[in-house]
C-alpha cells in the first residue's frame, strides 16, 4: 500500500476568509526538502493530481474551496485529461519554466478551454509578457523585492484582469504593506504561524471569550453549572441546539434543551462544542483558525482513541483549545494559566505531555509536515493519514453545519 501526504497551506483575501488552498503533497517519512529531492517536478505533480482528485478525493482536502496546483512544463504541454471542476482548481506555472512558443500555446489553449491559471514567484520578468494576458492569478514573491519595485510594477500589472496575490508574508507589516498597495490575495506563514506581541492588550470581545472558555472548561463545574451557564447565553444555546439537531449528528429524536443535549452527547462532548462556538466568536481573525483547530480535535480524538491513554473527550479539547495562542497572541503557556483547566488538559496544551498532548503533537507535525513528530504510538504512517483526512472531511462537514443560518 502506497502512503500519501497530505499537506496545505491557505490563501486568504481581503476580507481573512480562505480564498484556496494550496496543496503541499509529500511522499516518504524524511523532512519536506529531502522528500522533494527524491522525486522528479513530473512525477511530484502527477502524484498531487491523481492523489487529490482519484485516490483521496477534493472535498476531503480541501472542503468547499479552490486549491492550488503546481504543474511542470510537461504538465502543461502534455497535461492529462483528469475531470475536475474547472472552477475548483488553480493550475501554477512555476517560476523556472522556460517560455517560449510551446507553453505559449499550450497556456492559451488551457486559457480559452476555462482553466484557472496562476504565475508562481513572480518578480516583475518581461520574460513572463506573453503569458499575463491569458492568466487569472499572479503571484507577486514579496520577499524577493522591495517595495519600491512593487509600487513601480503594479500598473502594468492592473492594466489585465487578474487578481493579485501577494506570497510569502511573514509579517503583520508586510501585510499591512500589501493591503494598502491593494493586493486581493494573501498567503504566507503570517497567517499560520502564531504572533508573539509581548504585552498587547486584549480586546474586550477576546476577554469575554476567554472567561467563557475557562469557565466552560472549570474541572470542578457540575453538569448544573454547566447547563445554567451555556443556558444563560442565549446564541450560545441556539448553535449547540441547532447544531445537534443538524443532519451532522443525526440524533435519533430532537433534542429541546442543553440539559437533554448533555444527556444525549455527555458532558464532555457539549463542554467541548460549547468551547468551540464560543472561539469562533473571536473577531478579525481568519477563518482558517477555525478549520484548524477542528481538524486537530477530532484529530487527537481519533489517535487517542485508537491506541487509548486518556478520554477521547479530553484529546478533543485539547485539538480545539491548541489555537489560543493564535486567536489572542500571546504564548499557549500564558493564556492557559488564565483559564480553568484539567491538569492534563493543561499539561498537553503547554509541553505535549501525555496521550492528549502526543496526539496534538502528532497533529501538528502532521499539517505541516514535519514528519519526525508526525507520529503517534504504534500506529503507522497510512493509518495517521486516514486519520487526518477523515479529520479534515469532519471538519469542513461542522463548519458547514455551524454556521448555516
Amino acid at each position: 500500500m502506497k502512503d500519501i501526504y497530505v499537506g496545505r497551506q491557505a490563501i486568504f483575501d481581503r476580507k481573512m476568509q480562505v480564498y484556496a488552498y494550496e496543496l503541499l503533497f509529500r511522499q516518504g517519512t524524511n523532512n519536506c526538502s529531502n522528500v522533494q529531492q527524491q522525486f522528479d517536478g513530473d512525477s511530484a505533480s502527477s502524484e498531487v493530481l491523481i492523489n487529490t482528485f482519484i485516490e483521496i478525493g477534493l472535498e476531503r482536502v480541501a472542503g468547499p474551496h479552490r486549491v492550488f496546483i503546481n504543474l511542470t512544463r510537461n504538465l502543461f504541454l502534455n497535461h492529462p485529461e483528469i475531470p475536475f471542476d474547472k472552477d475548483r482548481v488553480v493550475m501554477e506555472l512555476l517560476e523556472d519554466i522556460p517560455v517560449d512558443d510551446h507553453l505559449i500555446e499550450a497556456v492559451t489553449e488551457l486559457s480559452k478551454r476555462g482553466y484557472l491559471l496562476a504565475l508562481d514567484d513572480y518578480i516583475f520578468d518581461p520574460v513572463w509578457d506573453p503569458l499575463l494576458p491569458l492568466v487569472d492569478i499572479i503571484k507577486v514573491e514579496f520577499p524577493a523585492l522591495t517595495l519600491e519595485q512593487i509600487e513601480q510594477g503594479l500598473p502594468t500589472l492592473r492594466r489585465h484582469n487578474v487578481k493579485l496575490l501577494a506570497e510569502k508574508i511573514e509579517t503583520e507589516e508586510e501585510y499591512q504593506q500589501c493591503l494598502a498597495l491593494g493586493f486581493d490575495l494573501f498567503q504566507g506563514y503570517h497567517f499560520s504561524r502564531p504572533k508573539v506581541i509581548k504585552g498587547q492588550r486584549l480586546q474586550e470581545n477576546q476577554l469575554v471569550v476567554l472567561r467563557l472558555l475557562s469557565a466552560l472548561n472549570d474541572p470542578d463545574a457540575e453538569i448544573e453549572d454547566l447547563v445554567n451557564l451555556i443556558s444563560q447565553d442565549a446564541s450560545l444555546s441556539y448553535k449547540i441546539l441547532r447544531y445537534i439537531n443538524s443532519a451532522a449528528i443525526a440524533m435519533p429524536r430532537k433534542v429541546e434543551s442543553i440539559r437533554q443535549a448533555i444527556v444525549f452527547m455527555g458532558l464532555a462532548r457539549i463542554r467541548a462544542w460549547a468551547s468551540l462556538l464560543a472561539i469562533s466568536r473571536m473577531e478579525k481573525k481568519p477563518q482558517e483558525y477555525f478549520t484548524t483547530a477542528l481538524v486537530r480535535a477530532h484529530m487527537c480524538e481519533q489517535l487517542v482513541t485508537k491506541n487509548g491513554g486518556c478520554a477521547p473527550e479530553t484529546a478533543f479539547s485539547v485539538g480545539l483549545l491548541s489555537i489560543l495562542d493564535l486567536l489572542v497572541d500571546r504564548p499557549i503557556a500564558e493564556i492557559v494559566e488564565e483559564l480553568a483547566l484539567s491538569n492534563e488538559i493543561q499539561d498537553a496544551l503547554i509541553d505535549q505531555q501525555g496521550p492528549a498532548g502526543k496526539a496534538l503533537q502528532c497533529s501538528k507535525g502532521y499539517e505541516v509536515g514535519d514528519w519526525e513528530n508526525a507520529d503517534y504510538e504504534d500506529l503507522d504512517v497510512a493509518e495517521i493519514t486516514d486519520i487526518y483526512l477523515l479529520a479534515s472531511e469532519h471538519a469542513f462537514d461542522e463548519q458547514q453545519a455551524l454556521h448555516e443560518p
